[in-house]
């Protein structure tokens, strides 16, 4: 499998992953030939990369860390949960306890390395990106061992943390210029909105309602709607954390999504706890699986394998050019060349 932006994309290229819609619909089904027309019903759900078979690529196989049948139900649990909230002013404790119980089974079955494609956002920002904060959220619980009781409180609190913008207006929420101060203000209303929501369901820890609370807070004070610091619960602090690098990571309707090293650097420079901050960078590959890169000297592959060891230093399969072809030669572990390394993703119609 390899990893091809959509402006990339030859007509016949055989897509490898069903390319599935926000409402369950499936876009585009696994073996399907690519055909021009559909660039446009891609890009207008902002899915701009996409898995295709070929030989080159032959035997290489990404690992999704939730199926994307069980994202999609979720994702759309999320939805019916708020629009209920903001229908009936009702909240179904018992279904966002279902998507947090799934969700930390989904990921509790391996180690993981997690690849921006994993938490690409598509056609409805505010709900996929709960979940995806919620996937965020559960992988650094882990590696903090966070007891089981705790975890699932400051997953659950991850997953409805976004719950007060369903009151935001969508043309500010959707704005695709600056914000002015006064649309922004209204923006940072979300926080005690969300909160006053659930303030009063006692099925509801209370961890869970800092979450919502307090996940735009910093450590040093600096952020809304308290100004509380270093005084945090952890729980809010880690929610807190994983909602800013999935924000960076994501494509909106302002601005494409930054690319890790940026996200990394723009991290480094914000009032959050360190620990964190390091977890959330060592769990992200610099590079997926899949996709093409261009190391030092001029040579071309495609990864085939990132490690926790060094994630910025994946096993690859070296590709050569033949004949106007590009065909697959040998494999290269870039941890045991350390006059190698990667300076950027190559794109090429093969």
């Amino acid at each position: 499998m390899r990893l091809v932006p959509i402006e990339y994309l030859r007509d016949g290229d055989i897509i490898a992953r069903d390319i599935i819609s926000y409402d369950g619909g499936v876009l585009l089904r696994h073996d399907t030939r690519f055909k021009e027309v559909f660039k446009s019903r891609l890009i207008e759900r902002n899915i701009s990369e996409v898995y295709i078979n070929d030989e080159i690529s032959k035997g290489i196989e990404p690992t999704e860390i939730i199926e994307s049948t069980v994202r999609q139900r979720m994702t759309n649990d999320i939805k019916r949960q708020f629009d209920k909230l903001k229908d009936k002013l009702e909240l179904d404790i018992s279904v966002v306890s279902e998507i947090t119980t799934t969700l930390m089974e989904q990921l509790s079955r391996k180690e993981m390395i997690l690849e921006l494609d994993d938490l690409k956002t598509n056609d409805h920002y505010t709900y996929e990106h709960c979940l995806a904060v919620a996937i965020l959220t559960s992988l650094v619980c882990d590696k903090m061992n966070m007891n089981i009781y705790q975890k699932e409180k400051i997953v659950m609190g991850a997953v409805i943390h976004d719950i007060g913008k369903i009151i935001i207006p969508k043309d500010i929420l959707n704005k695709p210029d600056r914000l002015t101060k006064e649309e922004y203000e209204i923006i940072k209303t979300h926080t005690e909105i969300g909160y006053k929501m659930i303030k009063d369901n006692k099925e509801l820890s209370p961890i869970t309602k800092l979450a919502v609370l307090c996940h735009h807070e910093r450590e040093d004070g600096s952020g809304y709607p308290l100004g509380k610091g270093e005084e945090l619960h952890i729980g809010t602090k880690i929610v807190a954390a994983c909602d800013l690098y999935h924000a960076l990571i994501s494509d909106r309707c302002y601005r494409q999504g930054l690319p890790i090293n940026e996200v990394i650097a723009i991290g480094q420079k914000e009032a959050i706890n360190p620990s964190i901050r390091k977890i959330i960078e060592n769990l992200f590959a610099y590079y997926p699986v899949g996709c093409m890169i261009q190391l030092n000297d001029g040579t071309i592959g495609i990864v085939e394998k990132n490690t926790f060891s060094d994630i910025k230093r994946p096993v690859i399969r070296v590709i050569e050019k033949e004949e106007g072809k590009l065909i697959a030669k040998s494999k290269l572990n870039l941890q045991d060349e350390h006059q190698l390394y990667i300076v950027s993703r190559y794109y090429e119609r093969c």
